[in-house]
C-alpha cells in the first residue's frame, strides 16, 4: 500500500511540475507568427524595368503581367508590357494588347502612339502618321509619345525623325538614361548606327553600370569599324558582368579578328 502512495505522491508531483511551466510559459510573450512578403504591382513595375533595360524582355513581360493581375488602373504595365512584345519581334500580340490597353485608356497619349507604331510596322505610314498627331495633340503627350511618332518617321524614311526624338529627350529630361537608351536602339535596329552611337553614349554616361548599354555600344563601334572602341565597350561590358555571353562572344571574335588582321599584314610585309 505505501508502494502506491509513494507513486502516487510522484504522480502528483510531476503533474504539479507541469502544471507550474504551462502557467510560467503562457506569461512569457508568444513568438510572432512567419512574416508572409507582400508585394504589391509597383514591386513588379521595378523588376520589370530592371528586367528590360538589361534585355531580358520574356522576364520582364512577366513581370508586368503580374503588376496587371494585381492592380491593371495604371498605364505604365501596359505600356511597358507592349514595348516586350516589341522587342521579342510578338508584334500580332503586341497590337493585341495595344487594343485591350487602349479599352482602358482610350485617349492616353503613349498607347495611341504605340497604335502607330503597329500601323508603321504593317506599311500603313498615313496612317500611323496620322495616329501620332492625334497623340500628341492630346493633353498628357510625353516622352514616349514623341519616342513613337520618331520611330514612325523612322521607317517610313522621313527626315524629321531625329526631331521627335530630340524632343523625347528634352521632356524626359537630363537625368532620365532610359529614354536616350530607348532611341538608341530603334535606331540601331534600323540599322543609323552613328545615330544609335550618339544616343547610346548618352545613356552610358547616365548610367555606367549597365552592360547591355556597353554590349550595345560596343556593336555600333564595331559597325562604323572603330575596332579599339569596340573592344574597350565590351571590356566594360564584361566588367560590369563577367556572364554576359553576347558581350564576351563579341570581344572574342574581335580579338581573334584583330590578331589575324596584324598577322596577314605582317606576313604581306615580309613577302613584299
Amino acid at each position: 500500500m505505501g508502494r502506491f502512495s509513494k507513486l502516487e505522491r510522484e504522480t502528483q508531483d510531476a503533474l504539479a511540475r507541469q502544471k507550474a511551466l504551462d502557467e510560467k510559459s503562457r506569461e512569457l510573450p508568444s513568438a510572432p507568427p512567419p512574416k508572409v512578403e507582400e508585394y504589391d504591382a509597383s514591386y513588379y513595375i521595378e523588376k520589370g524595368d530592371e528586367s528590360f533595360f538589361f534585355g531580358n524582355f520574356k522576364e520582364a513581360l512577366q513581370f508586368y503581367s503580374h503588376a496587371l493581375q494585381m492592380d491593371n488602373s495604371g498605364f505604365y504595365p501596359w505600356m511597358a508590357q507592349i514595348y516586350c512584345l516589341i522587342e521579342m519581334g510578338q508584334y500580332k500580340e503586341a497590337d493585341l494588347w495595344t487594343g485591350r490597353a487602349l479599352e482602358m485608356f482610350p485617349e492616353d497619349s503613349s498607347l495611341l502612339s504605340l497604335r502607330a507604331m503597329m500601323y508603321a510596322h504593317r506599311g500603313m505610314y498615313k496612317r500611323a502618321l496620322n495616329t501620332t498627331d492625334y497623340a500628341i495633340s492630346r493633353q498628357g503627350a510625353n516622352a514616349h509619345s514623341y519616342i513613337a511618332r520618331g520611330y514612325v518617321l523612322l521607317v517610313a524614311e522621313n527626315k524629321n525623325a531625329n526631331f521627335c526624338f530630340t524632343k523625347a529627350m528634352e521632356l524626359a529630361g537630363s537625368s532620365d538614361w532610359k529614354i536616350p537608351m530607348r532611341i538608341g536602339l530603334i535606331y540601331f535596329k534600323n540599322r543609323k548606327y552613328s545615330r544609335a552611337l550618339e544616343f547610346l553614349l548618352m545613356a552610358c554616361a547616365l548610367n555606367v553600370t549597365n552592360y547591355y548599354l556597353w554590349h550595345h555600344l560596343g556593336q555600333c563601334y564595331m559597325k562604323l569599324g572603330f575596332t579599339k572602341k569596340a573592344m574597350d565597350s565590351f571590356q566594360h561590358a564584361m566588367e560590369q558582368n563577367s556572364d554576359y555571353v553576347p558581350a564576351k562572344e563579341a570581344f572574342e571574335k574581335l580579338t581573334d579578328s584583330s590578331l589575324f588582321s596584324r598577322l596577314f599584314h605582317r606576313l604581306v610585309s615580309v613577302i613584299r
